[in-house]
């Protein structure tokens, strides 16, 4: 599910963000700063999608599929909807993640818009480097994106070198690019906190780094501090553009007047190398997948019990996915009358073949209750739709599968006649 993968990738940020601001965030090997965020970035994306097996000695029973305990009570074949609350639940979950994506998504657009009409205004020259300056009227503060410049026709007469030499280092640098990357992050990981912030960090880190080739060029630091102060009551107006008067001035100014950070520190980023291992550890453990009602146990060599699989690459799926397997449960099970009148109740474990064409093969009761209970059971699991067949190195086999269900009388148990 493409919201639990979002979820995994958001705790990853978080930690992520946490460490580095903790250790390397007031540190000046800007260029060592800037790669360590878009490391921890990219490694949020990928650690999510690596998975490995942890074998135990003690072998695992045959039963390698194991959906969620279905409960089933004399008035639940009536009522499914309370079977499927939680993928309701889900449904909206991912309804409301999508809105946000795609409110986002609308506002990145609107903004490369607006940047697409200014550039179109004022007069324009070109700069070495295929770079291209756009002279415009009014108090639009200076900004670059990619190979465009933009600065107002007062800054190009009073200010003209600081500003182009500032802008052109984030052109040779390639900020756009990191700029592009983290609105994508975050359009993606709107609802996390962390990707705001990373973002944050890593133009901040930017701007370090252009006003250290400003300084690098010759530029008087006083006066070019004179001119950040100056600049700095302008406004933010393009989310993709590097903005010369980029907030946190404070910080800018203090970075280049402090001494240089020893580069011994940037060891430091190994702090990343245990909550990596972590993360993997977590995402490793299957136990974590039940938010979607399933528990696959697999094993580095798929084992074969009679020409049929104990687990697979890729595990056989009811038509629709396991909401609608719960809902096809619980709309044809019964609880039997007789049962129900004698107070009999218990978990039945349901255990069967899902052939190479999908059909229910082999159905045994792998854990009995009470006759009646292991009839009704079996019954069901035999009227099931065929499935989508598993398949090992492409190729479709037969596996079993396990499927346990909880027969519960509900309120307090019925008196028997005589008794």
């Amino acid at each position: 599910m493409l919201l639990i993968y979002q979820i995994k990738v958001g705790l990853c940020l978080i930690a992520f963000y946490l460490l580095w601001k903790l250790l390397l965030s007031r540190e000046t090997f800007h260029r060592f700063n800037r790669v360590a965020l878009l490391v921890v970035m990219v490694l949020a994306i990928v650690l999510p999608w690596i998975q490995f097996t942890i074998t135990s000695p003690t072998p695992i029973a045959k039963p390698i599929v194991m959906l969620e305990e279905l409960i089933i009570t004399p008035s639940s074949a009536a009522q499914p909807e309370q079977v499927n609350s939680f993928w309701n639940i889900m449904n909206i979950a991912n309804v409301l993640y999508f809105i946000g994506v795609a409110l986002v998504a609308a506002w990145l657009l609107h903004s490369q818009w607006c940047l697409y009409r200014l550039l179109r205004k004022g007069r324009k020259e070109l700069l070495p480097g295929g770079v291209t300056l756009h002279i415009v009227p009014g108090d639009q503060a200076p900004f670059s994106y990619f190979k465009h410049i933009v600065i107002n026709e007062q800054d190009y007469q009073d200010n003209k070198r600081e500003i182009l030499v500032h802008e052109q280092a984030h052109f040779r640098l390639g900020h756009s690019w990191d700029v592009l990357f983290i609105e994508l992050m975050t359009m993606f990981q709107w609802w996390n906190p962390a990707a705001w912030l990373i973002g944050r960090e890593l133009r901040q880190v930017h701007e370090y780094e252009a006003d250290e080739a400003v300084v690098n060029q010759g530029v008087d630091v006083k006066q070019y501090q004179l001119l950040l102060i100056k600049k700095s009551v302008g406004d933010q107006l393009f989310s993709m553009a590097n903005n010369f008067n980029y907030q946190s001035l404070k910080k800018r100014i203090r970075m280049m007047t402090i001494n240089k950070s020893s580069r011994l520190r940037q060891l430091r980023a190994l702090a990343v190398v245990p909550v990596t291992a972590l993360a993997l550890l977590a995402f490793a453990n299957p136990t974590t997948e039940t938010a979607d009602e399933l528990v696959v146990v697999a094993y580095n060599e798929p084992e074969v019990f009679q020409d049929v699989y104990e687990s697979v690459e890729q595990m056989p799926e009811f038509p629709g996915g396991q909401a609608e397997m719960m809902k096809y449960l619980a709309q044809n099970i019964h609880y039997p009358a007789n049962a129900a009148k004698n107070n009999v109740e218990g978990r039945v474990a349901v255990q069967f073949v899902i052939e190479k064409d999908g059909r229910i093969g082999e159905v045994k009761i792998a854990r009995s209750v009470d006759p009646e209970l292991d009839a009704e059971a079996l019954r069901v699991v035999k009227s099931m739709p065929n499935f989508i067949p598993g398949r090992q190195d492409g190729k479709p086999v037969a596996v079993w599968y396990t499927i346990p269900i909880s027969f519960k009388l509900q309120g307090e148990p019925q008196k028997q006649e005589g008794k």
